[in-house]
């Protein structure tokens, strides 16, 4: 490639023991070193290019390869093209798969298809409706937390606010879900909105007082009002720690709480209107038996009950929950993807989930596996009919002509590029090859740093525990990094190593005179900067900003319709994403600007002058992504890939 190597890219060419790992960090030169190599073992051992397999994950990192490499005896192949080559060489004949592009949506829309179809069942409606409002989130009781401040934020990231539509204070047109003050709160608000009881949250007691009086819930029937209060209390009678107001003990904080529900009771008694009352401690002993309670309190004190159907219940959840739709399926996908690799049954699974200890993921679990199960019938149900096999099915049918010796070609050399996408399915061939032909050697090149394919089935325990899966390894390091210097460095370093099961790495750029600085873009409480604001901003800082590749990254695609804001008509987006913006500067004249809009994943590997990354806010569909972490999944995944936010840790990192 007519550039010199660094040294240890050199050692990493030169050691060429029966398993190899090359640990790389972003940018060092992973293609550069595996080019080296391929060269290497043709021109030094004299291997022959057919007796090489050459892979990469994806077509672009393939091609990409292929063309630098320019030795056209040499073929790079992806895991799927190999594992067709297998499956033809044995049957005669290429299989029919679900699609043969890798990247296709076919997966994606069968499974919608199939989970609309089962929602034409009342009792799967009713499973689902309370796995998304029950169980969707992991709830975690105010007596968890010692501030509120914690607490809030906590709330906030987990996205919990009621399915009632309230107006949008910034726009009188549109609607957006209640927000109340816990989820204790917000689970009653449900239960009161699913069984056609109106209310108001926090409305003004309307009788004459002294003083303001704003109760939780004021149930609105027939003309007439009935309250009730929630009151945050646990089985001994105790406030939640961050109840003290400064200068204040925990005891006293109880005290002054009891005696302010006391006041209330008595206030209620005065102007004869009826208080229902709740507890904390209620509802964390079992929310079923709760909200059993509930409805009889209600009941007991005058209201009439209308339930929702479960699909009245549903289509309130969908009217605001479209993306969680979405993410749900995406979850089904990687759960199936993962236990299809993993050559997991179901009831293997289930069997898992049996020793979970703590009792709400164990229910959560069962749940879920209720709901994905006729997904997942369905699904493999479709692939005979159509006699057609998916990715997964592929790679384990050529594992066993592998293993069985049905396939006979002569490999000597395995070398794999992006070695931290691997999945227990890839693993599985790959250990086959080495198995089948004795003194095959393996020449694994990756960055587990970059690990971002949990949804194909990759799991980190394969880098980081080579040797226990392969035999024993010698490890190399590439850690000069030609792409970025510091201060990012130092920072993204520090950053992803708070994952202990991850390689650790001293990354050093290649240029220590440049530097490659970060902006960090603060956005009001309810405001986000449109990125109008942003470009206004980068003209102000680059006088060449019209010269710059600019791109814009977002964990999700249609974070850029909800951040852009175009009141002045200078902007436009043309459907490949890329953005066009003049920019009024001083002396009244105009900036060009050009950027390129792209979702994380997509992104992968490229490289521009300045990268925006929007969005970087916590909650549901913020970055991180709190579903792509289904506590779900660590049924499938090793223990080295379970550390929290893990995978939107490294994607944040590729960003």
């Amino acid at each position: 490639e007519d550039r010199s190597l660094d040294d240890q890219q050199r050692k990493a060419v030169v050691t060429d023991e029966d398993n190899n790992l090359i640990i790389a960090g972003a940018g060092s030169g992973k293609t550069t070193t595996i080019i080296g190599k391929v060269h290497y073992v043709l021109d030094k051992y004299k291997v022959d290019s057919e007796d090489l397999l050459l892979i990469s994950f994806t077509k672009r990192s393939a091609n990409d390869l292929k063309k630098r490499l320019k030795k056209d005896e040499v073929k790079v192949k992806t895991f799927h093209s190999f594992g067709m080559e297998v499956l033809k060489e044995v049957e005669g004949k290429y299989p029919r798969t679900l699609d043969d592009d890798e990247n296709s949506t076919v997966f994606k829309h069968l499974l919608t298809k199939l989970f609309k179809a089962s929602l034409e069942d009342r009792k799967y409606i009713n499973k689902v409706n309370k796995f998304v409002i029950d169980y969707l989130r992991e709830p975690k009781s105010e007596f968890d937390f010692e501030t509120r401040g914690d607490y809030y934020q906590h709330l906030r990231d987990q996205d919990f606010s009621t399915f009632k539509r309230v107006p949008s204070y910034s726009d009188k047109t549109t609607f957006k879900r209640e927000v109340v003050k816990s989820i204790e709160e917000c689970k009653i608000a449900n239960f009161l909105l699913f069984n056609g009881v109106e209310y108001k949250y926090e409305a003004k007691y309307k009788s004459p007082l002294p003083f303001d009086y704003f109760p939780d819930f004021s149930l609105i029937q027939d003309g007439k009002t009935i309250y009730l209060e929630h009151f945050g209390i646990n089985k001994n009678w105790q406030v939640p720690p961050f109840f003290a107001r400064d200068g204040e003990t925990h005891k006293q904080a109880t005290k002054r709480y009891l005696g302010d529900r006391n006041k209330k009771i008595e206030l209620h008694k005065n102007n004869s209107t009826t208080l229902i009352q709740t507890f904390s401690y209620e509802i964390w002993n079992n929310d079923e038996s709760f909200y059993d309670m509930l409805r009889q309190r209600l009941v007991d004190a005058g209201i009439r009950l209308s339930p929702k159907t479960p699909e009245e219940i549903w289509q309130i959840i969908n009217d605001f929950y479209r993306n969680e739709e979405k993410d749900l399926i995406k979850l089904f996908g990687t759960f199936i993807t993962l236990m299809k690799s993993n050559q997991y049954s179901m009831a293997t699974v289930k069997h898992k989930l049996t020793k979970i200890e703590d009792g709400f993921l164990r229910k959560r679990g069962q749940l879920f596996l209720d709901i994905i199960k006729p997904i997942y019938d369905g699904y493999e149900a479709h692939l005979a009919k159509e006699k057609v096999i998916d990715f997964s099915d592929m790679i384990n049918k050529a594992t066993e002509y592998i293993s069985s010796r049905k396939y006979k070609k002569k490999i000597s050399y395995v070398i794999i590029d992006e070695f931290q996408d691997i999945s227990i399915g890839r693993y599985n061939l790959v250990n086959e090859i080495k198995k089948s032909n004795p003194g095959c050697r393996l020449f694994c090149v990756g960055d587990d740093w970059q690990s971002i394919y949990r949804f194909t089935g990759s799991d980190i325990a394969l880098f980081k525990d080579f040797s226990k899966y392969f035999g024993v390894t010698e490890q190399s390091k590439i850690e000069t990094t030609y792409r970025f210097h510091n201060p990012l460095i130092d920072l993204s370093s520090q950053f992803i190593q708070q994952n202990s099961n991850q390689a650790k790495k001293e990354l050093h750029s290649a240029d220590r005179n440049k530097k490659t600085n970060y902006q960090i873009i603060y956005s009001r409480k309810d405001d986000t900067n449109t990125l109008i604001d942003i470009f206004n901003e980068l003209v102000g800082i680059y006088d060449d900003v019209e010269d710059k590749k600019i791109t814009i990254l977002a964990r999700h695609n249609f974070d850029l319709k909800n951040r852009v804001k175009n009141e002045n008509g200078l902007l436009s987006i043309d459907k490949e994403n890329n953005i066009s913006y003049r920019s009024r500067i001083e002396n009244g004249d105009f900036k060009n600007i050009r950027a390129n809009f792209q979702s994380v994943h997509s992104a992968k590997g490229l490289e521009a002058d300045i990268v925006i990354i929007i969005n970087c806010n916590a909650g549901k569909y913020g970055f991180p992504n709190q579903m792509s972490d289904d506590p779900t999944l660590n049924l499938l995944l090793s223990e080295a890939d379970q550390f929290e936010n893990g995978e939107e840790r490294r994607l944040f990192y590729v960003a």
